[in-house]
């Protein structure tokens, strides 16, 4: 089972006088790192669900949105109205000694600063509605990874397969490409050194030594086995693996590089790039796994 870092997920509760909505958004990233926008009124309750984040989310860049809509039910609203009283005061004062209007005053005096009046105090069954609806957002942006992960599984396994199925047409080729090998150097032999005489043993022993190291057959067995290695831990329960996956491909892209560097032959280095391919789509994918 594999999970994505990208995730979204959203919640909303319903409160006296006002409308509480989460959005959390979550991308890649080597750790959990968490921006939070809240409202001033919950910026004491940001510990407390950075706590909530922490135990659902283990990586990923996630940005956090509280949105807070008021309904105006009666209570919802207050006025400073001392503070409206003395700018009123003020006002009037300027007017009469200027001979202006006053019937825009009270217009004026509701868009002066801190005339609404903003209670910071959260009740008990607030703050638990928050904590809750946070919790709640973070179980849809956890689904969300989930589907997304389902997604990029079937991607591995169809590219890692292909891989598996480029090496066995590797290993079809290989005795056939040291059979080639070993010929082409009795053919050049024969055909510029005729003349010089030779050691029949100890050039056999040299072609041996020679042929040996073009040999492949450690690296095919490695390479399928590390693929088999990246199969099986798809399929293990673990909800983080992106970072051991990313080993096991390293370990892969090595086996095929020594691969094609010992090939010496033009079919096996065409199935090598093609390997090679589908290992780069894998690792670009595996930067969004968790």
């Amino acid at each position: 089972m594999v999970y994505s870092m990208t995730g979204f997920g959203a919640s909303e509760v319903i409160l006296p006088g006002k409308k509480l909505s989460f959005e959390i958004r979550s991308l890649n990233s080597k750790q959990l790192d968490i921006n939070m926008r809240l409202p001033s009124q919950y910026k004491n309750q940001e510990i407390a669900l950075r706590k909530i984040i922490n135990k659902k989310l283990r990586r990923g860049k996630v940005d956090v949105y509280l949105n807070i809509e008021v309904s105006g039910e009666e209570g919802s609203i207050n006025f400073n109205k001392s503070l409206m009283k003395a700018y009123a005061g003020e006002l009037k004062s300027f007017c009469d000694e200027m001979d202006l209007p006053q019937n825009e005053i009270l217009r004026t005096v509701v868009m002066l600063p801190n005339i609404m009046v903003t209670d910071n105090t959260l009740s008990d069954g607030e703050i638990e509605a928050l904590a809750n609806t946070c919790s709640e957002a973070l179980d849809g942006l956890k689904n969300y990874r989930k589907e997304e992960g389902a997604i990029l599984e079937q991607d591995f396994i169809k590219r890692i397969n292909l891989i598996l199925s480029k090496l066995k047409e590797v290993t079809i080729l290989d005795p056939k490409r040291i059979e080639h090998i070993r010929e082409r150097i009795l053919t050049s032999l024969e055909k510029n050194y005729k003349e010089i005489s030779k050691d029949e043993n100890r050039f056999e022993q040299e072609l041996i030594f020679y042929i040996e190291k073009l040999d492949v057959t450690e690296e095919l067995v490695r390479l399928e086995n590390n693929c088999k290695l990246f199969l099986a831990e798809l399929e293990k329960n673990d909800t983080i693996k992106g970072k051991k996956l990313n080993f096991i491909c390293q370990e892969i892209g090595r086996e095929i590089n020594t691969i094609g560097s010992k090939a010496n032959n033009k079919d096996i280095q065409i199935l090598v790039v093609e390997m090679k391919d589908e290992l780069e789509k894998v690792k670009e994918q595996l930067l969004n796994v968790l």
